[in-house]
């Protein structure tokens, strides 16, 4: 819900831009977020893939 409103308010802000330079601007903090949530979720599932490998090595007496 609180995402979908994000959007619908930057969707707003958008539509009612008239100014290209704010566009850009926006265009690139959009980018940049997208980028930096993929990376997170890169990192994220690394770790977490790490994490399940130490613990089924341990429960199975690898180390």
């Amino acid at each position: 819900m609180e995402q979908r409103f994000h959007l619908e308010a930057a969707f707003r802000e958008i539509d009612t831009c008239e100014d290209i330079e704010k566009l850009r601007e926006l265009t690139k903090q959009i980018i940049t977020a997208q980028e930096n949530e993929k990376a997170f979720a890169r990192e994220a599932a690394a770790q977490i893939r790490l994490e399940l490998d130490a613990a089924a090595a341990k429960r199975f007496g690898f180390v």
